[in-house]
């Protein structure tokens, strides 16, 4: 990946934590693909995290391993839904889709997600073990201001896009 889109990224991305105008996101990195991007965010958070959260270097090593399995959890968790529920969609467009069939997707998709539940909880809980109690309740409001200025990102990433080219019908050759 070439430095200057990554570097331009973590600009844009710092201009946002500290609430400062950014330069538009599409004329910094016009070639990163949707995981390269979040792996970028993933590190400007840990790096944030750190100075957030005031960890001491005993706690940064494990911080960063939990954080990291945390942030894999959650993205594993939201492909699988994603997954599931295209499969869900796909077959509820068919004509002949049965209730039976469409509950059994319904089922699928709910178990996925309260595993999900559970392996985010456990994974919450291991990066709790290392944290103080003051720290915790800092890292919950961290996480909270972290989705949101990502959302943020995301939003001015659509605004300084152009718009895509209207796809034309090609009309069939009157002369076959």
């Amino acid at each position: 990946m070439p430095v200057l889109a990554v570097l331009s990224t973590m600009l844009v991305a710092s201009s946002l934590a500290f609430g400062q105008p950014s330069p538009p996101v599409a004329n910094l990195a016009p070639n990163l693909a949707p995981a390269e991007i979040q792996r970028l965010f993933d590190a400007f958070v840990l790096v944030q995290a750190q100075e957030s959260l005031t960890l001491t270097d005993d706690q940064f090593g494990p911080f960063v391993s939990r954080l990291k399995r945390l942030q894999d959890v959650r993205r594993r968790n939201e492909q699988g839904a994603r997954r599931l529920l295209r499969a869900a969609q796909r077959l509820a467009s068919q004509p002949n889709a049965s209730d039976e069939l469409l509950q059994g997707e319904l089922d699928t998709l709910d178990d996925h997600q309260q595993a999900a539940g559970e392996s985010e909880r456990a994974a919450s809980a291991e990066l709790d073990q290392i944290l103080t109690p003051n720290q915790r309740v800092r890292f919950r409001v961290f996480e909270q201001r972290m989705e949101r200025r990502k959302l943020e990102l995301v939003m001015r990433a659509g605004r300084t896009r152009p718009a895509p080219a209207p796809q034309r019908r090609q009309r069939p050759d009157p002369r076959r």
